[in-house]
C-alpha cells in the first residue's frame, strides 16, 4: 500500500527536476516550475506589502509620470516590449530600488535624491527590469520548492519505510527563499541587460557605473554617520553583496565599454528640473528627525535621544542605534485596558518577565516602565520597557542595550524617557519639510561654502560631495548646477 506513494513522491520529484523555461531576457533555459501567470499572480500579492513598507507611492503625479516615462522607454527596448510593466516612486528616504515578478518596479525618492540625471536613474530601472526579464525571482522561487520537495520526497520515501508521514511546509519554506537575495551570476546579469535596455534607449551605458560608484560613496556616507569605519562597506554592505559593490562597478563598466555606444544621452538638465522640489528625508506625516530630536506635529509630541544615538525614522518604529549595539526604539501600541502597569504587563510585555515594574508620571502623562532581560539573535540584551498615555494614544520606547552597556546608559535613558512632551503650538508650526532645491554656483561659492547651508548638524560637506557625487578634490565653475537641500 505505501510503494504507490513513494513512486509518486519520486515522479513529482523527476517533473520537477527536468523543468525548465526560458528567459526572454537571456534566451537561456534554466529550471524554473512558475509559469508568467504564477509570476503575475506573486508580483500582485506582494506589491501592497512593499507600498506599506516603504510609504506607499510619492505623492507626486508629475513626478510618478516622469518616472514612469523613462520605465517605458526601457521596457520597449526589452525582449518583451508588450508585457506590462508598472513603476512606482516610493515614498522612502532609504537609497534603494526593487523589482517583483510580473513587472512592478520600485525606485524610491531616495535614491532619485542620490541620482544627477536621467541615465544613472535609467541604469537603476533597467537593471530592476533586467531582473524580470531574466526571470530570476520565478528561478530562485522554483530552486527552493525543488529543495523541498526533495525533502518532502526523501520524507515520504521514510514514512513508507517507518509509518511516519508528512511532506513539511513547502509553502512556508518557499517564502522564505521569496525575500532572499538574487545571486552573483542574476545582479550580474540584471546588469547585462540593463546597460542592454539603456544602449538600446538612447542613454549613456556609462552611467551604470557611475551610479554604481555613487552607492558606495551613499554606504560609506552611512557608516560615518553610524559612527563605524567607512572602508568596511567594501567587505558588508546591503549595496556590496552578490557581487560586491566594488565589483559590480568594475563589471558595469567593462559592459559599457564593450557596447561601443558612449554617444548616449544623460538628461543632467531634464532630470534636475523633474526633482527641483521634492521631499527629502522624513515625511512630516509620519515625523521628522533634526539631529537627536523626533517631533510629530500630527501626534503633537517629541522626545530627544542622548548623544552618541543616531535617530532613523521608519514606517512602523523609529529607531536610535549606538556604536555600541544599543538600541532605542518607539512606536505606538494598541489602546490601553486598565492602567498603565497593568497595560505593561498585560498587553505589551504578555508572557514576558518584567521586574521593578512601577508607575510613573512622565509630563503629565500618565506611563508604568519595567526591566526584562532578552534573548535576541545578537544575544542576551536588557529591556528597559517605557508606555506613556496621552488621551487614548498609548506612545511606547523600548531601551535595549548589552549587559555591560547598561549602566553606562542609565542616566542617558532616563533624560530621554523624561523628554517625552507635548509640543507647543509654535513648535508645530516650525516643523517644515526639507526639499531639494537646485542651485546655481556663483562666482566665489566653493564646496565648502556651499555645503555649510545644508540643514544638517553633522558630516555637512560629506553630505553635500555624495548628495552632488563630488569628488574630494573637485572644484566648482559659476553656472553650474547642483543639489541643495532646503
Amino acid at each position: 500500500m505505501r510503494r504507490p506513494s513513494v513512486a509518486i513522491a519520486a515522479a513529482l520529484s523527476l517533473s520537477l527536476l527536468t523543468s525548465c523555461q526560458v528567459a526572454p531576457g537571456t534566451g537561456q533555459s534554466n529550471f524554473n516550475i512558475v509559469s508568467a501567470e504564477e509570476e503575475a499572480k506573486m508580483g500582485a500579492e506582494a506589491h501592497p506589502d512593499i507600498m506599506s513598507q516603504f510609504g506607499g507611492a510619492y505623492d507626486d503625479p508629475k513626478l510618478q509620470a516622469y518616472v514612469a516615462g523613462i520605465g517605458k522607454r526601457l521596457a520597449k527596448n526589452t525582449e518583451t516590449p508588450t508585457a506590462p510593466f508598472r513603476f512606482t516612486i516610493l515614498n522612502s528616504t532609504v537609497v534603494n530600488a526593487m523589482a517583483l515578478p510580473g513587472g512592478y518596479i520600485y525606485v524610491t525618492r531616495g535614491l532619485m535624491s542620490l541620482a544627477g540625471d536621467e541615465a544613472e536613474l535609467a541604469g537603476v530601472m533597467g537593471h530592476e527590469i533586467g531582473h524580470v526579464t531574466g526571470r530570476h525571482t520565478a528561478q530562485r522561487h522554483s530552486q527552493a520548492m525543488a529543495a523541498n520537495v526533495a525533502t518532502g520526497v526523501l520524507g515520504a520515501v521514510l514514512g513508507a519505510v517507518t509509518g511516519v508521514g508528512g511532506l513539511g511546509d513547502i509553502a512556508g519554506l518557499a517564502a522564505g527563499a521569496y525575500v532572499q537575495g538574487y545571486s552573483r551570476d542574476q545582479e550580474s546579469e540584471a546588469d547585462s541587460l540593463g546597460v542592454r535596455y539603456m544602449a538600446t534607449s538612447g542613454w549613456d551605458p556609462d552611467s551604470m557605473a557611475t551610479f554604481l560608484a555613487k552607492l558606495r560613496e551613499q554606504s560609506r556616507l552611512e557608516a560615518l554617520l553610524a559612527g563605524q569605519s567607512p572602508d568596511k562597506i567594501d567587505e558588508h554592505s546591503m549595496f556590496a553583496s552578490h557581487p560586491r559593490l566594488i565589483d559590480r562597478v568594475k563589471e558595469a563598466a567593462a559592459l559599457a565599454d564593450k557596447g561601443g555606444s558612449r554617444q548616449g544621452a544623460v538628461g543632467r538638465e531634464a532630470y534636475l528640473a523633474n526633482i527641483d522640489g521634492m521631499l527629502v528625508g522624513d515625511d512630516p506625516s509620519e515625523g521628522v528627525v533634526r539631529g537627536r530630536v523626533f517631533s510629530h506635529s500630527g501626534l503633537g509630541i517629541r522626545y530627544e535621544v542622548p548623544q552618541g544615538f543616531r535617530l532613523s525614522n521608519g514606517t512602523k518604529a523609529v529607531t536610535a542605534a549606538h556604536s555600541d549595539g544599543s538600541v532605542i526604539r518607539f512606536d505606538m501600541g494598541p489602546e490601553a485596558h486598565g492602567d498603565m502597569t497593568n497595560y505593561l504587563q498585560s498587553q505589551w510585555a504578555k508572557g514576558t518577565r518584567l521586574a521593578n515594574i512601577e508607575a510613573i508620571t512622565i509630563n503629565g502623562m500618565p506611563a508604568a516602565t519595567g526591566l526584562a532581560r532578552l534573548n535576541t539573535n545578537r544575544g542576551a540584551m536588557d529591556a528597559r520597557l517605557l508606555a506613556v498615555k496621552d488621551g487614548k494614544a498609548v506612545y511606547r520606547l523600548m531601551f535595549l542595550t548589552k549587559p555591560q552597556a547598561t549602566a553606562d546608559h542609565t542616566e542617558d535613558f532616563r533624560r530621554t524617557t523624561y523628554s517625552l512632551r507635548h509640543l507647543t503650538e509654535a513648535e508645530r508650526g516650525q516643523i517644515k519639510p526639507l526639499r531639494l532645491r537646485i542651485i546655481t554656483v556663483k562666482s566665489g561659492d566653493t564646496v565648502e561654502s556651499l555645503a555649510e547651508k545644508m540643514p544638517y548638524d553633522d558630516h555637512k560637506l560629506e553630505r553635500f560631495r555624495v548628495l552632488n557625487g563630488l569628488s574630494d578634490t573637485a572644484s566648482l565653475k559659476p553656472g553650474q548646477k547642483l543639489k541643495m537641500v532646503i
